[in-house]
């Protein structure tokens, strides 16, 4: 018995001792709201030696480059962060897996170590509302790092319990969450059919272009812009920050009523949108089998392709399997993954350059996803309603099917981000 209360009391001021000494610190802890995050975020970090790190004696913008430089933020003086290249005028570092940049100025680069998060696999994204804080530590009281900019949708890759972790030049930055809004992920808008209201005969996957005039003329408005198939795979991937007005417009089936009606509105407001094409249908010329309702569907030809480029980026829809057999089902659906793998690539020999594919009717499984991986498409449209986030697969992105049986206040709630599904 007196081995035991030894043994304990050994044990209990080895406790003790390692609290006073900090070991604990360096332990694993859990607690019921946030411990798993916080274990396997001290498990995920460690201190790294770069050969070039950029510490500004002045705080400077940091931009993305697209076809002008963007500004996402400001980096604070005296914030070491790695840099990973550098041009006449501007240092090159991380946010996240993507590129941003920092004028040259009052700067020193050396060698040094830092503190890295190694864990970067995608978690989703945040969106600001105002210009946002990020601090170097979990704690308030803690220098800031950088100064996010309002209106974006940034990536982070952890959370640990009130705060959201974000990559900047290889280091960990924390933001609170009261200060931002967890990002549902971007609206995506599907289209087949536009006409104008007294020439519809059917409702069935189409809107007027009364209606769609409205969206668009809403969209403009409110100052959104749409995304390419590039920009939405980068965003999905982690690598890219897009406004938070940013959306996706899609079409599907290479229907002409696309290139009389819609074309003429999107181009109107300054509008891309992708249009995914059956690309057996091309050589059809404007003719095609009888549409539900009775209206004799035409298709766009390859002469159509190039004359709306400027508008429409063409991607995959298959070439001869947009078919339903007996069963209501998709004949990629009963298909070997080589046979899908072949009607692909003659799908992509119109409509080349393609990195995503609307599934036929919404149907897919292993074999299609596993063929248009094989093909090189890095998204696969899904029929399946909500936002476009990092929750699913790429190959499994929800979007918002328009109808003239949608009311506009649903359209509405979808776009501004406030529609939810059980």
């Amino acid at each position: 018995m007196k081995r035991i209360i030894v043994g304990v009391l050994i044990l209990g001021g080895l406790f003790l001792w390692s609290a006073g000494n900090g070991l604990l610190h360096e332990l694993p802890f859990f607690n019921a709201q946030h411990g798993k995050a916080f274990a396997q975020l001290i498990q995920n970090e460690s201190k790294t030696e770069f050969e070039n790190v950029l510490i500004l004696q002045e705080r400077q913008p940091m931009y993305m480059r697209e076809t002008t430089l963007v500004k996402i933020g400001e980096l604070q003086a005296g914030q070491p962060v790695a840099i990973m290249g550098e041009d006449e005028d501007y240092y090159e570092l991380r946010l996240g897996k993507m590129s941003a940049y920092v004028r040259k100025g009052q700067a020193n680069v050396e060698k040094r170590k830092l503190q890295t998060v190694k864990n970067i696999e995608r978690l989703g994204a945040v969106k600001t509302n105002r210009q946002t804080i990020v601090y170097e530590k979990a704690d308030l009281q803690s220098d800031i790092l950088i100064q996010l900019e309002d209106g974006f949708r940034y990536p982070v890759v952890q959370e640990q319990g009130d705060w959201y972790i974000i990559k900047i030049g290889e280091r960990p930055g924390y933001i609170h969450k009261q200060s931002v809004e967890f990002d549902e992920g971007l609206p995506v808008l599907v289209y087949h059919q536009v006409l104008p209201r007294d020439l519809m005969t059917t409702e069935l996957s189409t809107v007027s272009l009364e209606s769609f005039e409205r969206q668009m003329n809403y969209l403009a408005e409110h100052h959104f812009t749409a995304l390419t198939s590039r920009e939405l795979y980068d965003y999905l991937e982690g690598r890219l920050v897009v406004p938070d007005e940013a959306i996706v417009i899609t079409f599907d089936d290479g229907l002409l009523s696309s290139k009389e009606y819609a074309y003429p509105v999107l181009k109107q407001y300054g509008f891309t949108a992708l249009h995914h094409i059956i690309s057996s249908r091309l050589d059809r010329g404007h003719h095609a089998p009888t549409f539900a309702g009775g209206e004799l569907l035409k298709y766009v030809n390859a002469d159509d392709l190039i004359e709306m480029k400027d508008v429409f980026k063409f991607e995959a829809h298959t070439d001869d399997l947009h078919q339903l057999n007996s069963d209501r089902q998709g004949l990629a659906l009963h298909r070997m993954k080589e046979e899908i793998v072949a009607d692909l690539q003659n799908n992509l020999k119109l409509v080349p350059g393609s990195i995503s594919l609307a599934y036929p009717y919404g149907q897919y499984n292993e074999e299609f996803v596993a063929a248009a991986k094989e093909v090189g498409l890095l998204i696969g449209f899904t029929t399946t309603e909500g936002y476009a986030n990092m929750d699913k697969s790429n190959y499994e992105v929800n979007r918002f099917g328009i109808t003239e049986k949608r009311s506009f206040e649903d359209f509405a709630a979808y776009v501004d981000g406030n529609m939810t599904w059980p």
